[in-house]
């Protein structure tokens, strides 16, 4: 690993190396992607990393990271972690409840299902009422290891989830679009009508 990378890397865990020394020692980073799709589920991703292991090369905000690259360190991250977790919204509790109260509940399913109960947690600016502490932070998937590695766990999986949709509803080509309101989805929309895993709520999706 190259001296640059190595300290790119200890930046981005100043955030749990203060609070560290602050005297917490299981620090979960939860992070939730799929918010703005027009199809398939919001999911969040929730992640305890272990210190003491080695840094983990490329980490960084999942959008930074290209979809060839990901994989690896979503597999390192996966290998090298204490605990971590996923939690799903699907479309239709998205449209009953709205997206933003679906954002926090997913963040919040995340965290609970945890194996290991944090001390503390630090989330992509979205704050949580819990029983543990939760600390939001401003583009924290772009300031804190543990925001980015749950970034990345959630993205990826989440784009394993539309892969698959792509597959059962070829007419959309979610396998490119990951559902987000590309050009060629809103056509294909207009031309084949939404589907079971489109947001009727959101604009677009039925005009």
């Amino acid at each position: 690993m190259k001296f640059e990378e190595i300290e790119r890397l200890k930046r981005l865990y100043v955030y749990e190396d203060n609070l560290i020394l602050n005297g917490y020692k299981k620090i979960a980073g939860v992070d939730e992607v799929g918010r703005g799709p027009l199809a398939g589920p919001i999911v969040a991703a929730a992640v305890i990393l272990d210190r003491k292991k080695i840094l983990i090369e490329n980490l960084n905000d999942s959008k930074k990271i290209s979809e060839k690259n990901r994989e690896p360190v979503f597999r390192e991250i996966l290998n090298s972690c204490i605990t971590w977790s996923i939690a799903k919204i699907p479309p239709r509790v998205i449209d009953d409840i709205s997206i933003n109260k679906a954002n926090i509940l997913v963040i919040k399913e995340a965290i609970q299902k945890l194996k290991i109960k944090p001390d503390i947690v630090i989330s992509d600016a979205i704050d949580v009422k819990m029983d543990i502490k939760v600390i939001p932070i401003i583009n924290g998937d772009e300031k804190s290891a543990s925001i980015a590695a749950a970034s990345i766990i959630a993205k990826v999986i989440r784009d394993k989830i539309m892969m698959k949709l792509s597959r059962d509803y070829p007419e959309y080509r979610f396998e490119y679009n990951k559902g987000y309101g590309t050009k060629e989805h809103l056509k294909n929309l207009q031309k084949y009508g939404p589907s079971k895993m489109h947001r009727m709520s959101f604009r677009g999706v039925l005009n």
